[in-house]
């Protein structure tokens, strides 16, 4: 029998939220005959020479409230067995599974299906892909896809998933090829692939040189977590190319193991269990119904008549939950919510074109925004540039907000603090000399030295839109921008909270025109993720053409770049560590908190729920029903 032998460089890994560290090796594997078991993959008798990089992975970040007892019964269900009504803030996105706007229901809901998958503690699982080689020198990685995966049959028989499938998703998804795709993080794939198309060199296997190679390449930029949103989601280039773009977009055509019956922006969906012997796992419930309830009153009585069977329940209300006989469930997720200040575009030149670039955020002066190329304005203090003089201004920003007290009465006590967005506190490597403390007199003074003095007890006026994330202005997240308003406004501040759709404000992240601050984890604020994978991909002009935080800036740039190639670990965490003192010092994203995300489920209904590290709740296919 065949076996792998490994040589190569030991990566040791501590996961997020502390713990024993994880060690995964960067090996190029060569095969030997020998009477021994096969530990790796193999194929047809044989394993190919392979190049294999892997970084750190983290243990899942606790997601449920703290125990309490139960003093009354959860209800009987209403629903049928095998029927699984879900609860939602809302419900995103297009119903159908066009690769540049892709459903987002796709992943929580089962019916979508990625390259990779998280898996235990391995970010960069195998899923539609069976195996993948990278060559040595990082230029380019093939990619296996597994044989015998059916697409949902929407109108009709649409055959196996091939190759050439998954090089067009791709390849539809990069906004440098299609300019007409707005995927959540469509612009990864600007960055990682450029100009060049992913081919597919046979029925069953694609090959991807990379543009800017990315040690994430398949445990985040390919994953059906991918940080910023759906990226490689499998769908049939045969049903665009013969039913076209708009059925495309209003039919999802997947390979989950759910398929959907109807699905609804904002109001609700069908997923049913797919009438044939699924590839991956067999689902043990027959539908899943989805609505959206923004008002979470609404959301705990339909749980408590047992109307509903599972939901999404804002964390201060986990405790009152608990009491009543609910269960949280999760995929261990905390989400950081810090603000952003888009405009602040420091670089000068595209990295994707190398065109010089052009900037509006400047024709009008704003306080949090520092202009490098002009430095020097009319209302700049003596002594003072623009630059240093917005720091100060986001600085006293970052200084004037209590962490504790809205973690406290906002989220009931089980919130986190964040200071710079992307790192966790939880992290054994974080220091405190990187916390922002809450000090609302230091801040008017910061305020103060910027030049902006109370007048009639207003500094300025400053905007501040809530990010989609955690329900966006409907969820916690409403809560947590009104609630730093307010704490804004005690510096002298007056402070507008804009919660209309993300839709409407996305597109000026991409012209790179919006100016202004908004609540968000943007993309990589999730603390799961590991210390040393690299930061700030989507603050440089790497991303340009697709989304961003709204920042472009030369040291983010040099970090992401140092890192993204860096095979060392030790190495990648002090390229971290770099990033964290640049990012804390300009106050660029300060964070204010971390949310853990539950869904609370009716242990009538459902036994159990299993699901892998992720952004959202997933793998509905684990569901084990309790009747």
């Amino acid at each position: 029998m065949l076996v792998t032998t490994f040589v190569g460089l030991a990566v040791t890994g501590v996961a997020c939220g502390g713990g024993e560290p994880v060690v995964h090796t960067v090996v190029v594997e060569k095969v030997i005959e020998k009477p021994v078991e096969v530990t790796k993959v193999v194929e047809k008798e044989k394993t190919v020479e392979k190049t294999v990089l892997v970084v750190a992975t983290p243990t899942p970040t606790p997601s449920k409230a703290t125990p309490v007892a139960k003093t009354e019964p959860a209800p009987q269900p209403k629903n049928p067995p095998g029927i699984v009504t879900m609860i939602l803030v809302n419900l995103t996105g297009a119903p159908g599974s066009l690769p540049d706007l892709p459903m987002f229901a796709a992943r929580p809901f089962g019916v979508g299906e990625s390259l990779f998958a998280p898996k235990g503690d391995d970010w960069g699982a195998l899923q539609i892909a069976e195996s993948w080689d990278l060559k040595s020198d990082l230029s380019s990685v093939t990619i296996k896809i597994r044989k015998g995966i059916k697409f949902h049959n929407v109108e009709k028989d649409w055959g196996e998933l091939t190759a050439e499938d998954m090089a067009w998703v791709i390849n539809q998804t990069n906004p440098l090829l299609n300019p007409q795709s707005i995927a959540a993080s469509a612009a990864n794939f600007s960055a990682l692939f450029g100009k060049e198309p992913v081919v597919a060199t046979d029925q069953q296997t694609i090959v991807a040189k990379f543009n800017k190679f990315d040690v994430r390449w398949a445990s985040n930029l390919l994953n059906q977590e991918a940080s910023g949103g759906l990226t490689s989601i499998a769908t049939s280039k045969k049903a665009f190319d013969e039913k076209g773009r708009d059925w495309l977009k209003a039919n999802f055509v997947g390979t989950g193991p759910f398929r959907v019956v109807q699905h609804t922006e904002n109001i609700g969906g069908t997923y049913e269990k797919v009438p044939y012997t699924h590839w991956r796992k067999d689902a043990s419930i027959k539908q899943i119904k989805a609505l959206a309830v923004p008002e979470q009153a609404t959301r705990i009585a339909m749980m408590q008549t047992g109307e509903a069977d599972a939901a999404f329940i804002d964390p201060k209300d986990f405790a009152e939950m608990s009491r009543r006989g609910f269960v949280a469930t999760g995929a261990g997720q905390g989400i950081q919510e810090g603000v952003f200040f888009p405009g602040n575009l420091w670089e000068t030149t595209n990295q994707l074109t190398g065109e010089k670039l052009t900037y509006g955020t400047y024709l009008a002066d704003f306080q949090w925004i520092g202009n490098p190329h002009t430095p020097n304005d009319a209302n700049n203090p003596t002594g003072m540039d623009d630059m240093e003089q917005a720091r100060l201004v986001r600085t006293a920003l970052a200084i004037a907000v209590d962490r504790d007290q809205i973690i406290k009465f906002v989220l009931g006590g089980v919130g986190k603090p964040v200071h710079v967005e992307y790192f966790s506190t939880d992290n054994p490597l974080w220091q405190k000399k990187y916390e922002y403390p809450y000090d609302p007199k230091k801040a008017e003074e910061l305020l103060d030295q910027a030049g902006f003095p109370r007048k009639g007890g207003v500094r300025f006026e400053i905007p501040l839109f809530v990010g989609p994330e955690l329900g966006g202005g409907e969820g916690p997240a409403g809560e947590i921008a009104d609630a730093v308003a307010g704490f804004w406004d005690k510096t002298g501040l007056k402070t507008k909270v804009l919660k209309y759709a993300y839709s409407v404000y996305r597109p000026g992240l991409v012209a790179r025109t919006s100016v202004t601050p908004f609540l968000t984890s943007c993309d990589d604020g999730k603390e799961s993720y590991p210390w040393d994978w690299p930061k700030g991909l989507v603050m440089t002009s790497l991303t340009r053409n697709g989304f961003s935080c709204g920042n472009e800036s030369p040291e983010i740039l040099n970090f992401y770049l140092a890192s993204s190639k860096e095979p060392d670990r030790e190495k990648r965490i002090k390229i971290s560590n770099e990033y964290l003192a640049y990012a804390h010092h300009w106050a660029i994203s300060p964070g204010y908190v971390s949310v853990p995300v539950a869904y609370f489920v009716n242990p009538n209904s459902i036994k159990a729920w299993p699901q892998h590290l992720g952004n959202s709740f997933n793998s509905p296919e684990n569901i084990v029903p309790a009747r």
